[in-house]
């Protein structure tokens, strides 16, 4: 897993696969607001990063967890 912070708002369709979310705004279902911090897979992280439609990154990387073996 991957923690990471918003750096910009926007709507996630996949927000049920996000874990330990916390928010620093008002809690809207599907919308992440700069600021808020979560966790999510290798790969959403990748699209959120800039692997996305708007090749723009909405994210930003705090901690790489390693694999618990």
């Amino acid at each position: 897993m991957i923690k990471v912070e918003v750096i910009e708002d926007f709507n996630l369709k996949d927000f049920h696969k996000i874990k330990n979310l916390k928010r620093k705004c008002v809690d809207f279902e599907g919308k992440l607001f700069e600021g808020d911090t979560f966790e999510c897979t290798k790969e959403m992280c990748e699209y959120l990063d800039g692997g996305n439609k708007l090749k723009k990154s909405f994210i930003k990387v705090i901690e790489v967890q390693p694999k618990k073996k």
